[in-house]
């Protein structure tokens, strides 16, 4: 007659016995296995107690946190040479930076040229993750979320070399028909002047009024201006020039869509490599070789080191 051994069941599920066929020297092993199993069960029971997220309130346990799909990001802007443009080496300073950043931080980018205002009204109505090159506003608060700014330009006035125009207050310029960029934002003190304005869809066109007659004044981004006259050929060569001090200095940033699932997260990855970035000298390696290494922002940063 075979001997026989107890196995008892401790789970949840229940208490149960169930008597087990042993033979030979297979007794002592099975009385191992069932010693054993019974460890694991009183052990399973113990640790899932109710102990705060611990272990016999000893060790905690950290919660895993699932890091979040790092999915193509769609990016858009206007053409806004020579900061960002299809027609530019690298498609751009900006365009190059935001790119190399994203990329440090695992996000591939795609992105898609439209006029700014059609720009604008894609991202607030959720079609595109990213708008580059944006400048502060808190209106925009609302449907973009900032990133740490990538550059700075100096916005003047651009007048005709032949013109007479000159001025002292934001006053001096209610006389004077301005040509400004359709959903631009402009500086302050001249958006609250109650100036006339006219607006086009690009600074070019703005300029080619100018030369034209057809406007008194242009605001425009400096760089913008110089990159347009030189490209021009004869057509805008020695026909302006800038007219008083800068309105203001803005700084690029890009705008993360509020509709995007993790935004913030994104942001904050997209901040962080621009940091280790610039640290490890390959912002400034960007920079140079789109001819912005004495950049005024980035060369007031590398003071204030």
């Amino acid at each position: 007659m075979p001997s026989t051994f107890t196995l008892c069941d401790t789970s949840h599920s229940g208490y149960s016995c169930r008597i087990m066929p042993s033979t030979g020297f297979g007794v002592a092993r099975r009385l191992s296995l069932a010693f054993a199993l019974m460890l694991a069960t009183v052990f399973s029971v113990y640790c899932s107690a109710d102990n705060g997220g611990a272990i016999s309130g000893k060790v905690a346990v950290a919660p895993i946190k699932k890091p979040i799909d790092k999915l193509s990001l769609v990016s858009v802007s206007n053409d806004y040479p020579p900061f960002y443009s299809a027609n530019l080496p690298s498609q751009g300073v900006i365009y190059h930076l935001a790119q190399a950043v994203f990329q440090h931080a695992g996000y591939p980018m795609a992105h898609r040229y439209y006029p700014f205002a059609r720009a604008k009204a894609i991202m607030k109505k959720g079609g595109a993750d990213v708008i580059l090159g944006v400048w502060y506003r808190p209106s925009r608060e609302e449907w973009i979320a900032f990133s740490a700014p990538l550059l700075s330009v100096n916005v003047v006035l651009y007048k005709r070399v032949d013109s007479q125009i000159a001025f002292n207050t934001m006053a001096d310029l209610r006389q004077y028909r301005i040509g400004i960029g359709r959903g631009y934002a402009n500086p302050e003190a001249f958006q609250n002047a109650a100036l006339q304005t006219e607006a086009a869809s690009s600074d070019k066109v703005n300029l080619k009024k100018l030369l034209a007659g057809r406007i008194d004044l242009v605001l425009i981004g400096e760089d913008v201006a110089q990159y347009l006259i030189a490209q021009s050929g004869d057509q805008f060569k020695d026909k302006f020039e800038v007219v008083g001090e800068p309105l203001s200095v803005e700084l690029f940033h890009l705008g993360l869509s509020r509709s995007l699932p993790h935004y913030q997260e994104v942001l904050d990855d997209f901040n962080r490599s621009l940091t280790e970035m610039a640290q490890s000298g390959e912002v400034n390696r960007i920079l140079s070789e789109h001819g912005f290494g004495t950049n005024g922002y980035w060369q007031q940063k590398q003071a204030r080191r």
